[in-house]
């Protein structure tokens, strides 16, 4: 008898020793790491803060949380009602001392350094803007695109609406947009933009650009900060005009017609007119007239001058004013 319990009490040692080991190869140890969650000391699963808040966390202390919640009783933020007493340099109010609100004076602090903090401090009039230090505020009569305003001056919640249906800022040709989101009655005006690469290196015409038509032939130049210019000429094409999706090629066989030139940095001057050369403007979009507004790409060789090497250009790209 003595024998069978003996037997019967190892078998049930043996099971919960098995049942242990199962349940200790669950545990987190250096080669069984549990996934994250909200207890790993990691900011991950969309919390707020490090195990805190997001859409599974539980809520985070809001005397932590790096925000006013007046609401919840703070004077200012993390401070103050059921928080810990706000110190007098960060208490959002103008104390002796002080030249504006948590700045200047004896606190260390440059008024202007806190036009960027998204609290109403300093000498602002609103949040970040107004008084001596900051940007003026946005307002309906500024003539500039700013506050939550879909056009100059107007729509968003707090100006008149936009005298056409565009919106200046959703990334669409609408309204009477020139090209999308400039131009037009209420966007911007659109910036002339070239960029490219040469052997390698990232240019922008950051120094000058322009762009005419005259005579069936389209003038695009850009010149960089670093003296590089780029000059196309393009012909109209006899058969289909201007429109969108034409392509262009400049080489000997295109000339006197379609042609482009680079003169770099270093002295040598490059051209589609010598044998060999090669190169090619896409035009995605084209309101080809005076006022009106092309944009493109272009890529190609051009080769030296007199027979002096040559360039390669690639990722270029336009967007530009006609004039």
């Amino acid at each position: 008898m003595r024998a069978i319990l003996s037997l019967s009490v190892r078998a049930t040692l043996g099971l919960a020793v098995l049942a242990f080991t199962i349940g200790m190869s669950s545990c987190l140890n250096d080669d069984n790491k549990i996934p994250p969650n909200c207890f790993d000391g990691i900011l991950n699963n969309g919390e707020d803060l490090i195990d805190c808040g997001g859409p599974i966390c539980a809520p985070c202390d809001p005397c932590e949380n790096g925000v006013w919640d007046p609401l919840l009783g703070e004077q200012w933020v993390d401070c103050g009602g059921e928080c810990a007493p706000c110190d007098l340099a960060f208490n959002g109010q103008m104390d002796p001392g002080e030249t504006g609100i948590d700045c200047g004076g004896t606190t260390g602090i440059a008024c202007g350094e806190l036009c960027g903090d998204g609290l109403l401090n300093g000498n602002e009039i609103d949040v970040d803007c107004g008084g001596l230090d900051c940007d003026a505020c946005p307002t309906c009569t500024d003539d500039e695109m700013n506050g939550d305003e879909i056009g100059i001056d107007c729509g968003g919640p707090d100006c008149a609406p936009c005298p056409t249906t565009g919106d200046c800022t959703n990334g669409l040709l609408d309204g009477d947009e020139l090209y999308i989101d400039c131009g037009g009655s209420t966007c911007p005006d659109c910036e002339g933009i070239i960029t490219w690469k040469a052997t390698g290196t990232d240019y922008a015409a950051d120094f000058s650009t322009s762009c005419t038509l005259a005579g069936g032939t389209l003038t695009i130049n850009g010149v960089s900060i670093t003296t590089d210019e780029l000059s196309i000429a393009l012909e109209e094409p006899d058969l289909v005009g201007w429109q969108d999706g034409v392509s262009i090629t400049c080489n000997t066989n295109s000339a006197p017609g379609s042609v482009a030139t680079y003169a770099s940095a270093s002295g040598g001057n490059f051209s589609t007119n010598v044998a060999g050369a090669n190169f090619t403007v896409d035009i995605t979009y084209i309101l080809a007239e005076s006022g009106g507004i092309v944009v493109g790409t272009f890529s190609g060789s051009l080769l030296g001058v007199g027979g002096s090497g040559g360039i390669t250009l690639s990722q270029g790209t336009f967007i530009l004013p006609i004039d």
